[in-house]
Formats: C-alpha cells, structure tokens, sequence
C-alpha cells in the first residue's frame, strides 16, 4: 500500500491535465479493488465533481439534489474519518427519497465504497470516495487517516490549478453562443426551450452546450454548469 500511496501522489502531483488526475485515480482505485472513484467538493448549495462513475448517474444525481439526502455525504459529516460503507446497510426498497436514492445507486453500479472526508473552511467539504459495484470489497490494508488526507488535498490542489490554467488557455475560451446556450441550461431550460427562446433549431444548441462541453473537459451538461459556476463564467 504504502508504495502504490506514494505512486499515486507521484503521478498526481506532475499531472498536466484533468485526463491525468482521472488515470491516477482509476489505477488506484483498481489496486484497492474497487472500479470508480468519486471527488466532491460541496460549499453551500454548490457541488463540484470530478468522477469515473457512469454519466447517467452522475446526470440524476446533480438534477436531483442527491447531495442532500446522500447518506454517504451525511456519515462523512458525523465521522469526518475514513470510513467504508454498503447500500446493503441503507433502506431497503420503497417509496422514500433514500430508499430512491439506494435503489438508483445500485442500479448505476454504486454498491459499497470507501470515503476520505475533509472539512473545509466556512462549512466547505470535501470527500473523496472510491466505490464498486459489488457487496463487499477488502481493501489491501488500512488507510491511514493523515495520508488519506494528503491524498484529498492532493487532488483538490491539482484539480484548481489545472482549472487555472485551462480558464487563461485561449483555447478554452466560451464563445458568445455557447454561453449562451450554457446560461439558459443552468437556468433549467431544456435543449427545445433553448432553441425556442434563442431563434435557432435544438440541433445547434446540442451542438454549442457538446462544445462548451469539449472545451471546459465537462462530461455532462450538469457537470459542464458545475464547472462554469466554479469558474465564474455564469452570471446568473
């Protein structure tokens, strides 16, 4: 463990890209014998992710407020200490929102996990979970809670000064109508409305909020507004 811990911060450290910081993550997370990894930083109302989980779920997730009832996110608040967990342990199926949320999860691939939770300054936080659609997983040995803090820190770090460089990269600049586009999608407006309200067909507004999206490294439209909002590039 302790060789592979110190690989990973290697690799995180000299990364030069977000595509970077996605690999050392994945490996890593394969080496602990979970699939997918999840950072998540939360301010407020405000959710940034950075992620390897399936883009439908991370789509429902965002759209649904899930952050809010995540029981995840709600023991890392109580623990503030690396911890596992299981779906198995959440409400059984049922007509509740965590019971909503337990179901989705584990249809998404989302079954039990690890987490490293931070906290931040003026009630910020910030967690980073590995997770796998199995049962149970063994990790390879315990996670001592001063590294696995560097480690969080280490990704929080790399992920801002990647997006410092990326937003005064002329390459990665909005142009008028993708913003546009982008401003009305934060303000909930789907792809038709958009196109209703700006004068032009939903194809070319697909076609914008996919560039906005290529250009910002965005996965989904709702990570794409994250990501703007992160960036001040929305005034809303």
């Amino acid at each position: 463990m302790d060789e592979e811990f110190r690989s990973l911060v290697d690799m995180l450290e000299a990364a030069q890209d977000e595509f970077m910081i996605k690999g050392a993550l994945k490996r890593f997370a394969r080496f602990c014998g979970y699939e997918r990894f999840a950072y998540l930083q939360k301010e407020g109302a405000q959710i940034n992710t950075f992620n390897s989980y399936p883009k439908p779920w991370e789509g429902v997730y965002l759209s649904a407020d899930y952050s809010d009832i995540d029981p995840v996110i709600t023991e890392a608040k109580r623990r503030w200490d690396v911890f596992t967990w299981s779906a198995e342990d959440w409400p059984a199926r049922g007509s509740s929102p965590v019971r909503r949320f337990r179901d989705e999860a584990i249809d998404h691939g989302i079954r039990c996990g690890m987490t490293i939770p931070v906290e931040g300054g003026y009630g910020a936080s910030m967690m980073l979970t590995f997770a796998s659609s199995q049962r149970k997983v063994d990790v390879p040995a315990p996670f001592d809670q001063k590294r696995a803090i560097q480690l969080v820190m280490t990704v929080h770090y790399q992920l801002k000064i990647i997006a410092a460089k990326t937003a005064i990269n002329p390459k990665q600049v909005l142009s008028p109508r993708e913003t546009y586009c982008m401003t009305w999608a934060a303000k909930g407006k789907s792809t038709l409305a958009i196109a209703a309200i700006a004068g032009i067909s939903a194809r070319t507004v697909q076609c914008n909020l996919d560039k906005a999206r290529n250009k910002l490294g965005a996965e989904s439209v709702p990570h794409l507004i994250a990501i703007a909002k992160d960036r001040g590039l929305l005034d809303l």
